[in-house]
């Protein structure tokens, strides 16, 4: 991949971390954070050996939203210029939604604005007990439109409206309480409890996790229903009779540890 300005990507195993590098105004969100953003999540997503994703921030904030100097600059743009580079939010929230790794969100610091949208597309949050988080729009005359879809795969409808509402600061134990955040953890723990939730993760087959996650997915975009019977039974049945299904149901036979690394993904789900 080419140079970046504003996202560091390391890689280490099966892991990676897509850190957001703009902590001189709090990692704020701009076109050009964003369209390195979407290059790099479109890199990760077509590599089959990366199995989770972990996304941070520089600095003392892990994102402060929108840079405010963007949207102010509006006035000087068409209303369809304005349109395109606002489009540029969803469409990447919809790649870290439906990106086949496992996504968390280890926030600290500020959460702001948009952040929440980056948050919210992820599989898990884990957050700084000291961290803050707030939908401030409101407050500057606009409204948290294109991450609001993304928001409400977390929120109630009236947690959305005492927050987007009030534009009010909240803590991450009232994040945690309306599910917007999954773990809290002491400041400067952060680290460990993300490696701690990965290793949880790693018990389970690569393959059963991402094609679990893929099916979740399908179901909550209403493309899965109860009247499927038939493909989650054939799903099953693919699973049950694929190398690493063969291999976990062996594996707990005869109480052993399931080795993954050997047996092959098999499905495409």
């Amino acid at each position: 991949m080419k140079n970046r300005k504003y996202i560091d990507l390391k890689i280490e195993g099966n892991r990676a971390d897509l850190i957001l590098n703009r902590p001189e105004i709090h990692n704020a969100l701009n076109p050009d954070v964003l369209k390195e953003f979407q290059e790099v999540l479109d890199w990760v997503s077509a590599q089959e050996n990366i199995h989770f994703l972990v996304i941070s921030g520089k600095g003392k904030s892990f994102c402060a939203g929108a840079d405010i100097k963007w949207f102010a600059s509006a006035k000087d743009k068409t209303k369809q210029e304005n349109r395109d580079e606002y489009l540029q939010i969803p469409e990447l929230l919809k790649t870290l939604y439906e990106i086949q790794q496992i996504t968390i969100a280890a926030v600290h610091g500020n959460v702001l604005g948009g952040a929440n949208g980056i948050i919210s597309a992820c599989d898990f949050v884990v957050a700084e007990e000291s961290t803050n988080f707030a939908f401030g729009e409101i407050k500057l005359g606009i409204i948290p439109a294109t991450i609001m879809p993304f928001v409400a795969r977390r929120l109630s409808t009236q947690n959305m409206k005492k927050m987007m509402f009030t534009g009010e600061r909240f803590s991450a134990n009232d994040a945690l309480q309306s599910g917007l955040v999954d773990f809290t953890t002491a400041d400067k723990n952060l680290t460990l409890v993300v490696e701690q939730l990965i290793e949880k993760l790693k018990l389970a087959s690569p393959e059963a996790l991402r094609v679990c996650k893929q099916l979740i997915l399908n179901i909550d975009s209403g493309k899965i229903t109860t009247k499927n019977s038939e493909y989650t039974a054939n799903l099953l049945a693919e699973l049950a009779d694929s190398e690493q299904g063969r291999e976990g149901l062996s594996a707990f036979l005869e109480k052993r540890k399931p080795n993954w690394k050997n047996h092959k993904s098999e499905i495409n789900a």
